[in-house]
Parts: structure tokens; sequence; C-alpha cells
């Protein structure tokens, strides 16, 4: 296939890459924060926080599935994937903020109900997202070097955005000096929530308005061997 113009390559290779880095937050970090944050800051028993993050898990065994052959069998105007991409983004971001800023009047048992509803929403609304955009990345060329290009950028944001994410708490710990304890706890992370849910949705729309779907199936396989 006739090769991309390296500027054009660059700009849909990063624009591409953009949503990676904010989605990693929901991964890692999220495991390594939010059981110990609930249980010794929000109240939550800690067995009740294991058996929602199973239970979300097994959720997620059932969705990554559907999402993918729902996104197959999409057809708009827009392409397949970049609705999905667009339109999760909004529940993602609200879900997300809503998990790491739990009300403090809340009991512990209205915790978890708390916890259990927006972890839920929050695992959903990404495999909505994530699974279409992680399909767009292999079907936006069919050159070896640039999709070599384009997934290595991705993944290298993703990393990059699992770094920042570890270190998000501590960092906003020290911007705003918030010291110890459990309201400091909570700060921490409502100004997390605060700085990813808007940074979630500017990237996707990014990546949606700069990044063109290709013809899918036969269709681009031929448009390609046309254009050797």
């Amino acid at each position: 296939m006739r090769a991309m113009s390296n500027p054009t390559r660059r700009r849909l290779r990063w624009a591409y890459a953009a949503p990676a880095f904010a989605l990693a937050f929901v991964g890692i970090p999220v495991y390594v924060y939010l059981p110990s944050f609930y249980t010794d800051v929000v109240g939550v028993d800690i067995a009740v926080v294991g058996y929602i993050l199973l239970a979300a898990r097994l959720f997620d065994a059932v969705t990554d599935p559907a999402i993918g052959v729902l996104s197959d069998r999409t057809k708009t105007r827009f392409g397949r994937r970049r609705p999905f991409v667009l339109g999760a983004s909004l529940p993602l971001a609200v879900s997300i903020f809503l998990l790491l800023s739990p009300p403090a009047s809340l009991s512990p048992s209205a915790a978890a109900w708390w916890f259990g509803v927006t972890l839920f929403l929050m695992f959903l609304s990404w495999t909505v997202l994530v699974v279409p955009y992680e399909a767009l990345g292999p079907e936006l060329t069919f050159d070896h070097h640039e999709r070599t290009e384009l997934l290595g950028t991705r993944d290298g944001t993703l990393i990059l955005g699992t770094v920042v994410a570890a270190a998000a708490p501590s960092l906003v710990g020290n911007l705003f000096a918030l010291g110890e304890g459990p309201s400091a706890e909570r700060a921490r992370f409502f100004y997390v929530g605060l700085g990813y849910a808007p940074l979630i949705v500017l990237l996707s729309a990014i990546c949606v308005l700069v990044v063109r779907e290709r013809a899918s199936g036969m269709a681009a396989l031929r448009a390609t061997r046309e254009g050797l």
C-alpha cells in the first residue's frame, strides 16, 4: 500500500495513542489503591471489597466478548469503533470521579453499595471504550512498519500512563500539601478523580476527531491491494 507521509503518520500515531495515557488508570492503580482506600478510609469491610472486585472481573468476562461482537457489527457514518470510544468516555469519566469521591456521610453498608455500583459502571464503560479502541488500531493500516509504530506508541503511552497514575495520589498530596489522615486521603483521591475525568474525555475526543477509520474486512483488503 502507499505509505503515509511522516507528518501524517506521526499525527495519526499520537492521536490514536493519546487515550491510552488516561485509560491506564483503570488498571494496576485501581487495584493497588482502591481496596485500601475503601477499607481503611471509607470503612467498607475488606471481605466485601474483595467480593465486589471478584464479581466485577467476572462481569468483564461476559461484557468483553459481547462488546467486541457488537462493535464488529456496528455500522454508522462515523465507523464501527469511534462512536464507542467517544460515547463511553463520558460515563467512564463520571464513574471514575464518583468512585474516587464517595460522600463522607455514607454508612459502611451504603459505602459498599456506592463502591459496587460505581465500580461496575466504571468497568462496563471502560470495556465499551477499550475493546473497540484496541480493535481500531490494527485496522488503521495494513503496512507492517506503520502498524508496529502505531501499536508501539500506544503501548508506550499506556506504560507511561500507568507510571503517572500510580504516582498520582502522592503527587497530588505533595502539590496541595494535604498531609495525612482520612480527610487528607479523601481529598487526595477527590483531586485525582477531578483530574482524570476530563482527561479521559479530552484524549478520547482527540483520537476520534483525528483518526479516520478505514473500510472494514474485504473492502479494506481490496483497497490495500489496489494501492500496491
